[in-house]
């Protein structure tokens, strides 16, 4: 009987902390890049001791949704079969990116915010843009095959950075930021040909 007690609770517990993770998540989701304790327990519909009891501080909650995330953005990053000509191909894979942009934009900003230094900034951003340049690569195989300056400015096309500074500070809609991130692509590696 002790040992069904103590499963229940364990169970419990697992559940719990999940729940209080799954309330950041969805926090975040909504536009909070730095929810309280307070916040989390609430949408979570636990007391504030009680995430507490979970994670010793905030930090130790925003570390395990991050590691979280980083799992996942690893797991979501599979190659969308693409085909066609150079423009269909440039515009399906734009169109890929942003959605998932649009999707994640919230959970990416917060994953960088966590960094405490610009070297650490630096070192996040760095392994996202490495494994998006392998995921372009394979989706465009010109790019990896372009000169240096071009390669260069393509991946910088299809950045995260390059999304936001089209849909959020230039206010574009989303099938013009597809277009203007496809065509520019195809201007840079065909200007040679």
């Amino acid at each position: 009987m002790a040992e069904q007690l103590s499963d229940g609770r364990s169970d419990r517990g697992v559940r719990t902390h999940e729940r209080i993770v799954l309330a950041l998540f969805e926090l975040i989701h909504e536009g909070n890049l730095q929810p309280r304790g307070e916040e989390i327990a609430e949408k979570a519909g636990v007391a504030v001791r009680t995430l507490f009891r979970h994670f010793d501080d905030m930090d130790g909650l925003f570390d395990t949704a991050q590691a979280f995330m980083s799992e996942q953005f690893e797991v979501d990053l599979v190659v969308p079969k693409i085909e066609g000509t150079l423009e269909e191909r440039a515009f399906a894979y734009a169109k890929a990116q942003g959605d998932m942009y649009e999707e994640a934009r919230n959970y990416l900003l917060f994953y960088i915010a966590r960094a405490k230094t610009d070297d650490e900034a630096n070192t996040l951003r760095s392994a996202h843009t490495q494994s998006q340049r392998l995921r372009l690569w394979s989706a465009l195989p010109e790019v990896a095959a372009a000169d240096p300056f071009v390669r260069h400015s393509v991946e910088a096309f299809y950045s995260f950075q390059m999304w936001d500074q089209l849909r959020f500070e230039q206010v574009l809609p989303i099938d013009a930021c597809y277009q203007t991130v496809a065509s520019a692509t195809v201007k840079l590696l065909t200007s040679d040909a």
